[in-house]
């Protein structure tokens, strides 16, 4: 099993945007040992060729540009990326599924219910996202010990 983390930081990634706390302003600065991170998403592999995001940040262009085994590699248009899981509907979770509109195919997202009525009514992405290509919603039942996604065996 590969396991990637594409950003660890929170909301807004670190340092914030808005922030001026000693441990941001230090890293602007040059002034505190941290490194920057970009906001939380993970993605993972049973073979390193085929993956799945979990979640999709706002950073996702950053995270995919600083991980080369999600960027084209076998055809002009093309992504590693096999299915989205996203396991809340945070903003900070779901907006840089914007940014992934242009896949030549839709999407197959996992995500519960409660999810799916969040991203389709009260922050309508899905909807948006049916104007490009699309999506192929794929539920994850809140009962089950595990499930699987076709598309990245194992």
């Amino acid at each position: 099993m590969h396991i990637h983390v594409m950003g660890s930081g929170a909301g807004g990634g670190f340092p914030q945007w808005n922030c001026n706390c000693n441990n941001c302003k230090g890293v602007r600065e040059g002034t505190v040992k941290a490194s920057p991170r970009t906001q939380s998403s993970i993605a993972i592999s049973s073979d390193g060729v085929d993956w799945i995001l979990f979640n999709a940040s706002p950073d996702i262009k950053k995270q995919m540009d600083d991980f080369p085994a999600l960027q084209p590699a076998r055809e002009v248009r093309d992504t590693a990326i096999k299915a989205i899981l996203i396991t809340d509907a945070q903003i900070d979770h779901v907006t840089g599924l914007l940014t992934l509109r242009e896949h030549n195919k839709p999407w197959d997202i996992y995500c519960t219910e409660a999810v799916h009525g969040d991203l389709t009514t009260g922050f309508p992405v899905f909807n948006i996202l049916g104007h490009f290509r699309g999506i192929n919603w794929h539920e994850i039942k809140t009962d089950l010990k595990s499930f699987t996604i076709p598309a990245a065996p194992g």
